[in-house]
């Protein structure tokens, strides 16, 4: 989830114009790849739980994106989910490692 979001932030800071539909992949991305994480027994049920808060973030900014909200409450929104997404990675460390394992 970290660099997932890392990643997202990053773009954006180097003027990578990410929009909603960007952002709805990404979120379809985490989606499926932690339902696979999740069945092969690589995360537990509470880290695929948990890392659903990022996920619904994801979809509240992509929403906001829609409805054209300004671009310092985007990068607000995201610095909050990058804190959040730390978190989730000391709590379950790999998890953004495993996560991006499938992403290739």
């Amino acid at each position: 989830m970290l660099s997932c979001i890392s990643r997202i932030i990053e773009e954006r800071s180097n003027g990578v114009n990410w929009t909603s539909d960007m952002m709805n992949l990404e979120i379809e991305y985490i989606s499926k790849t932690l339902e696979l994480m999740r069945d092969a027994k690589q995360i537990s049920n509470d880290s695929y739980l948990d890392s659903g808060s990022i996920q619904g973030g994801l979809t509240v900014i992509s929403s906001l994106m829609e409805q054209d909200i300004p671009e310092n409450e985007i990068d607000s929104l995201m610095q909050t989910l990058y804190s959040r997404a730390v978190n989730l990675e000391e709590k379950y460390p790999g998890l953004s490692d495993t996560l991006d394992s499938y992403r290739h």
